[in-house]
């Protein structure tokens, strides 16, 4: 019989230097809303949805059809701001970077991300 309760032993790792380096920590702001934990009240922030625009990493190649497996390009994602504030003056389309990941208040729940970071900021580009 395995051991119940695993979780107790396990511990996931989320790589948020990679994933910053890989997307050039550039997002799309699509979205916001307050957040405040269920755990700590005091632990409050804004949730994001962002949208990613580069991702330099190579997942490698399906295993069934032999082609090369998509990029997370366009894909959208939720980060959890974590700065005591209910509101971030952005506006949809701007683009964004991410500071000051926390990684004892990020994990993953099957294949999904929770990630928590101190600060988002506005990038300036060239686009118009």
């Amino acid at each position: 019989m395995p051991l119940q309760n695993s979780y107790v032993y396990t511990q996931t790792i989320i790589d948020s230097d990679k994933l910053l380096t890989n997307t050039k920590n550039t997002f799309r702001y699509v979205s916001q809303r307050p957040y405040q934990s269920k755990k700590n009240p005091e632990e409050t922030g804004v949730s994001v949805t962002l949208l990613v625009l580069y991702d330099s990493t190579d997942y490698g190649t399906d295993k069934k059809t032999g082609m090369p497996r998509e990029s997370n390009v366009f894909n959208s994602f939720d980060v959890t701001i974590l700065n005591k504030k209910s509101y971030l003056d952005l506006k949809k389309g701007d683009t964004v970077s991410l500071a000051g990941f926390i990684p004892e208040k990020s994990f993953a729940i099957g294949f999904d991300l929770l990630l928590r970071f101190r600060e988002i900021k506005k990038v300036q580009t060239d686009e118009k």
